[in-house]
């Protein structure tokens, strides 16, 4: 077709008609390649030969001709192969379908040339490269062996011999890609595919995989009554394995067999999407996985009994450790005494009378672990707590929840409900290819053109045209310091200067981010034509929230008004000065009434509102039926599904940033085990009755998990979902970066932001070749920047490696030391306080000071830290050693974790682990790629890692000696990439990494 097309172009822009195009004008040289021609071009016309008075043309019976008249004639060549004018017209692309309609009758006030057509055909290429054919996803599915070895060779009467099963493979496979291909339910579990030359009986072996069991050549007047159209496109594989594989790397592309037997439907005739089904089952399994932290004890008698202390001994429950077995977990006794051998002494534990997951009205004790021993031969546990427990009792020993949890969820389920008939955002959540976006939406509040005075480098300015052009949700992937920020708040500025009534929603599951978020965007957009909403979560330790200060401010601005002026009431005028100002608890309950009705006009007027994701306001705008032109997302690659779907839900056009390379959402790995398939069907066999002690819960959620245990194929669905969608981030991104090496083609839903400007360039390069294939470049604003620190009788390079040696290598008898569920390393506390004491900020006039902070994975080494710098730190300055803190709050030392987003200009790390422990238990969290990666990145002007280099290596060739292993690749390329920057030489710093031995005691070695 587009041979054909280009033919024509080239025809018309030589101002030639042809006049003539038909099936007869049209061939090819050989059959084995696609070299079609056109011809007739005897009979072409040029539009300078004047009148063709009677003669006509030689190959229409009208004398008729015009360049439109050959578009219409090529789309009736199309029709005519493709089948339209049988009984069954072919089954076709939305986009196909609209390129042969604009073929057959082009439009007449629009331009309509061979480069219009040629664009359309591309855009038709390109769509059939993404989904494979014709079709909308692929069924999957492979023959049994007997299969293979008789029925299938038997098809081809003896033209390809049965020994030759790759001749058979691709002869059976061309037939199921034939036009016209039937299905037909035959039980529960089967289904008949009928073509034009063999009926295949079709087992369905799992959600999204057939085996064809059987198959024969079709008979004449064999006809299957009640048989469907097969839309989508059938695969092949050679066996189960592939075919499980092909149906993992399709992703949602993978169709299910069960959708053709019988749809899940709703109640009220909806079809509910699998998707649907797996965020529900993210909450519901949060919810469900506590049973298993309720531990039965016994309240026992000690002979000397201590005020304030009760002691419990672990009770016997065999049905219990039976449901707990099935699940592959320990026994409830071993469990408890494995998680109180790590317990940090915080009164995190209570008792309840039941085991349901649900606390009754009871006063419940606060109960912290003090220690084991034994009480009248039996292994018992000592909690001090705050009220007197009986003796004798059995009672459950469960963790004391956040009070906040239950309404979280109750939250993000009732968005979900929300979102039920919202099929094209359930849906684009897991992959946003399957879903052609709303073309209304895309005009509708759109950013103007990168603007040329943003310093936008390629990248940047790729993403901005990317979300421009508009999917149904865009995705930026912002590795550390290329500037996201920056990015969005351009965006967000370009947006209100073209639409200046749009209504913008940034939002994000760390508050600190809407802070930074919100301190940027103030700097770029007009202070006196923008409202700039910050909703925060309420608690009573926090200072007033930036909303409640915004509704404070509104008031006092008519609290007294011009006297000639109407607009305000005396009644109302009593109202607002009683709201600034209650004197009694009525007037504060007046006051509490006024200003939550102006903090919701503020919300409702303001162009720009910043929530987090979790944030109680965001359901209140979904139950109202609000609706945002944009919604931007930061940090999504740190929130599941059910914790994005709620912000998504209220956005026309939708764009998630994060990097999913840092750190990925709270416990999503351990969350991920319940997704296997026997664990997820014992969880839900009773979890009905479990659920049922929480109240409020909506009641569409006991609805699907009974669909959920009814169906097993739905459930198999629904669980490769939800284990998606635990980090869908990831999954779209990882995904759009498959098609992209497999296409060639750039993605349209994702891009990356690739030039950085927070890390010195030698930085940049550990970070860029240890996580990122070395495609994180630096900007030349970062290459010429002035240094910020400076050393005294200490390296002058960018990174120092502070090197401890390996604990095999020493006589010493550990460098770490266990503190309750965590570990500190006191020898790298010390060496890191020692080379931090050799460095000062440079302070340059007018400027801000230089910062520092002190990172580590572990909180005991934290606390370390803190007491070892806190008597170095000025209090009346708020510095350390002449550094400013990195947050302005005198704080200097955070877990890696908890300054995700954060910079500072000096970065000083303890990585903390050196042990002889085997395994992956030696690393700990050193395994993990996406805390090094936050831990890294931080620095912007000087980064001092203490660790050893030996143990980390010890320890990464004892687990994975023949260096097979993907999961531990980035921890050599790290120490190999240290050793080339140590002899890289770098203008005015000296060596790109400098290693400063370090002795067993923790002091420097010259």
């Amino acid at each position: 077709m587009v041979r054909i097309a280009e033919a024509l172009a080239l025809c018309h822009d030589a101002g030639i008609v042809h006049g003539g195009v038909g099936i007869h004008s049209i061939f090819s040289h050989r059959e084995e390649s696609a070299d079609y021609r056109l011809g007739g071009v005897e009979a072409c016309v040029h539009i300078s030969d004047g009148d063709l008075e009677a003669s006509g043309h030689l190959f229409r019976p009208s004398a008729t001709i015009s360049f439109r008249q050959d578009w219409i004639d090529l789309a009736a060549v199309a029709r005519e192969l493709l089948g339209f004018e049988g009984g069954t017209p072919p089954q076709l692309l939305s986009v196909e379908r609209r390129v042969l309609e604009r073929l057959t009758s082009p439009p007449q006030f629009q331009l309509f040339d061979g480069a219009v057509v040629l664009e359309e055909l591309q855009n038709v290429i390109a769509e059939l490269d993404r989904v494979g054919s014709s079709s909308d996803g692929e069924l999957v599915l492979y023959p049994s062996r007997s299969v293979l070895q008789s029925d299938l060779p038997a098809l081809a009467s003896g033209a390809i011999p049965a020994t030759d099963s790759d001749a058979i493979m691709q002869f059976v496979s061309d037939d199921l890609l034939s036009a016209g291909v039937r299905l037909v339910p035959a039980g529960q579990d089967t289904v008949r595919l009928m073509t034009d030359l063999a009926i295949y009986n079709v087992r369905i072996m799992s959600d999204a995989v057939g085996m064809i069991e059987g198959a024969h050549q079709r008979r004449s007047n064999e006809w299957m009554h009640g048989a469907i159209d097969i839309v989508h496109r059938l695969h092949l594989s050679r066996n189960r394995a592939s075919a499980e594989e092909r149906v993992q790397n399709l992703g949602p592309g993978a169709k299910r067999w069960r959708d053709l037997l019988e749809p899940i439907r709703a109640a009220d005739g909806t079809v509910d999407v699998p998707v649907w089904f797996a965020l529900i089952l993210l909450e519901a399994f949060t919810l469900l996985r506590e049973q298993f932290r309720l531990y039965p004890v016994d309240v026992l008698a000690p002979v000397k009994a201590e005020a304030n202390v009760v002691w419990l001994a672990p009770g016997d429950d065999p049905a219990r450790d039976a449901h707990r077995e099935a699940m592959g977990l320990r026994r409830a006794a071993d469990a408890l005494r494995r998680e109180l051998k790590h317990d940090d002494g915080k009164a995190n534990w209570t008792l309840s009378q039941s085991a349901r997951l649900a606390m009754g009205r009871e006063r419940a004790p606060e109960l912290s672990y003090e220690g084991s021993g034994l009480i009248g031969g039996k292994v018992a546990f000592a909690f001090g707590t705050n009220l007197s427990i009986p003796i004798g009792q059995r009672l459950f020993l469960r963790p004391r929840r956040d009070t906040g949890t239950e309404r979280a969820i109750r939250r993000r389920l009732q968005n979900t409900m929300a979102a039920r008939s919202n099929l094209e955002l359930l849906r684009a959540l897991d992959d946003p290819a399957q879903v052609a976006m709303d073309e209304v939406l895309r005009d509708i509040a759109a950013p103007g053109p990168p603007p040329a005075d943003a310093d936008l480098e390629q990248s940047k300015i790729q993403a901005w045209e990317a979300i421009v052009a508009g999917r149904s949700i865009n995705v930026v992937v912002g590795p550390p310091g290329v500037g996201k920020t920056f990015l969005i708040s351009h965006l967000v500025k370009s947006i209100l200067q073209e639409t200046p009534d749009a209504r913008i929603l940034v939002s994000s599951q760390n508050h600190e981010t809407l802070v930074h978020m919100e301190e940027e965007l103030r700097k770029f957009l007009p202070a006196n034509a923008t409202i700039v909403v910050r909703v925060e979560r309420s608690r009573s330790s926090e200072k007033e929230s930036t909303l409640r200060r915004s509704s404070t401010s509104l008031l006092r601005s008519v609290a007294k008004p011009d006297l000639t002026s109407a607009a305000v009431m005396a009644n109302q005028l009593h109202q607002i000065v009683q709201a600034l100002k209650p004197v009694d608890t009525s007037e504060q309950s007046i006051a509490d009434r006024t200003l939550r009705d102006t903090d919701n006009l503020m919300l409702r007027s303001s162009d720009v509102t910043l929530a987090t994701t979790s944030s109680h306001v965001l359901e209140e705008m979904i139950a109202d039926g609000e609706q945002f032109d944009w919604v931007f997302i930061e940090e999504a690659a740190r929130a599941n599904g059910a914790e994005l779907i709620g912000a998504l839900l209220l956005g026309n056009r939708r764009v998630m940033i994060g990097d999913h390379n840092q750190l990925s959402p709270f416990d999503a790995s351990d969350r991920r085990k319940f997704y296997d398939v026997s664990r997820a069907g014992e969880l839900l066999r009773d979890a009905k009755e479990k659920l049922a002690a929480i109240p409020d819960l909506p009641g569409e959620v006991d609805v699907a998990l009974e669909a959920l245990k009814a169906d097993e194929f739905l459930l198999r669905d629904v669980l490769a979902i939800a284990s998606r969608l635990e980090e869908p981030f990831r999954s779209i991104a990882e995904r759009e970066e498959t098609r992209t090496a497999d296409t060639g083609k750039p993605s349209s839903i994702a891009t990356t932001l690739r030039e950085q400007s927070r890390m010195y360039p030698a930085i940049c390069e550990l970070v860029s070749s240890t996580f990122y294939q070395r495609q994180l470049l630096s900007s030349d604003r970062v290459k010429t920047r002035r240094q910020a620190v400076e050393c005294s009788g200490f390296p002058t390079s960018p990174i120092v490696f502070l090197d401890v040696p390996s604990l095999s290598m020493v006589k010493r008898r550990s460098f770490e030391q266990p503190v309750r569920r965590s570990i500190r390393n006191e020898v790298e506390a010390t060496a890191l306080l020692a080379a931090i004491k050799k460095m000062r900020p440079v302070i340059q006039k007018g400027e801000r000071v230089p910062t520092l902070v002190i990172l580590s994975p572990y909180l005991a080494q934290v606390h370390h830290l803190e007491r070892l710098v806190q008597p170095e730190v000025d209090i009346s300055a708020g510095t350390l050693f002449g550094f400013a803190s990195p947050r302005g709050d005198g704080k200097f030392v955070y877990t890696s974790d908890s300054f995700q987003g954060g910079e500072a200009d000096l970065v000083a790390a303890s990585l903390v682990r050196n042990n002889v422990l085997v395994g992956s238990r030696a690393l700990g969290f050193i395994k993990n790629p996406q805390r090094l990666n936050v831990l890294l990145s931080r620095a912007k002007h000087k980064l001092v890692l203490a660790t050893s280099r030996q143990f980390i290596r010890n320890a990464v060739d004892g687990i994975d000696p023949d260096a097979v292993n993907d999961e531990l690749g980035f921890l050599r390329t790290m120490l190999d990439e240290i050793v080339r920057l140590s002899e890289v030489d770098l203008p005015a710093v000296g060596k790109a990494v400098s290693i400063v031995p370090v002795d067993e005691q923790g002091r420097l070695c010259p």
